[in-house]
């Protein structure tokens, strides 16, 4: 083996034995590992050579998965509002029925149905069950979605 490609042998199995990359305890992503991150992806994306940019392929890994998660929660309370909005238009609705019917079994029928709505909607508001670390990602990867967005496969 030649000397120069020996050397590399040598840093990569080295890497490989003592990683570099040790996730934050707090499970939280930084600005910085952000950062890393995207310039990985728009790295691949130019089919750039990945060791020039020096970013440990398990800190991208390990970002893309909080990316994932975050992004995940970010979709799920944005279909939560939808079905709220959902849920708020039929109770209206029929509010708005029961104020035109005559008959008490009519408006007692309406009644039911407005109460079962209400409770199902209230159930909602019991799903939002992101950890802190999880509800800080979301939200600050909410506030970088369009640079991350630009760079997901």
């Amino acid at each position: 083996m030649a000397p120069s490609v020996r050397a590399r042998a040598q840093r990569l199995s080295n890497l490989a034995l003592n990683p570099q990359f040790r996730p934050p305890a707090d499970g939280l992503l930084t600005d910085a590992l952000i950062d890393r991150y995207l310039s990985a992806r728009r790295s691949t994306a130019r089919k750039d050579a990945a060791p020039a940019i020096r970013v440990d392929p398990d800190e991208t890994a390990w970002v893309e998965v909080r990316i994932r998660e975050a992004l995940a929660i970010l979709e799920a309370r944005h279909l939560r509002a939808e079905t709220e909005d959902g849920y708020a238009r039929a109770i209206a609705s029929l509010r708005q029925a029961r104020e035109s019917v005559h008959d008490k079994e009519s408006a007692r029928t309406l009644n039911e149905q407005i109460a079962t709505l209400e409770k199902e909607r209230a159930s909602l508001k019991a799903l939002d069950s992101a950890t802190p670390a999880l509800a800080a990602n979301a939200r600050r990867v909410s506030a970088r979605r369009a640079e991350i967005d630009a760079v997901r496969p």
